[in-house]
């Protein structure tokens, strides 16, 4: 049989961009991120989007709980962060935003504003604020136009 011999080296990602929520998913896809970019010496960008969708109609009318869920967000990505750095990333920065699609946000918005050329998110999630992920990631898989990485457990 012969040698295989590949003359392909693997890239090294700049900015790796990771969805995160409040599910093992997002810890997950975070925890991998945090790998590859002490890996590659890449600089962090950890996003949190507040799905707009995901509020009961009743809660989307109140200012009071939109602040609320503003706040425990923001709150959220400010100890991704120093979780992040703990663990050894020198260059970490944090996104929050919402909408409709995590996944529109993440791939059209957030990846091209932070010159992004990783996005890592979970696979799906059961639980909070991305209650749909699992079609995020396809969605995110189908229409990234750079590399993507969608964690499983």
């Amino acid at each position: 049989m012969a040698e295989l011999q590949l003359n392909v080296e693997p890239k090294d990602f700049k900015t790796i961009l990771v969805g995160v929520d409040e599910s093992e998913q997002g810890y997950n896809a975070l925890a991998n991120a945090i790998h590859q970019a002490r890996e590659d010496d890449a600089h962090l960008i950890i996003a949190s989007i507040l799905e707009m969708g995901d509020l009961s109609a009743v809660a989307a009318l109140h200012l009071d709980v939109i602040k609320e869920k503003r706040q425990e967000i923001e709150e959220n990505l400010e100890k991704y962060r120093a979780f992040a750095e703990k663990a050894g990333v020198k260059s970490v920065d944090t996104v929050f935003d919402d909408g409709v699609k995590a996944g529109e946000i993440l791939v059209e918005e957030i990846a091209p504003r932070v010159k992004a050329d990783l996005i890592v998110v979970g696979a799906h999630s059961h639980e909070g604020f991305w209650a749909s992920l699992g079609s995020q990631a396809s969605y995110i898989a189908r229409n990234s136009k750079i590399s993507t990485l969608i964690v499983q457990n």
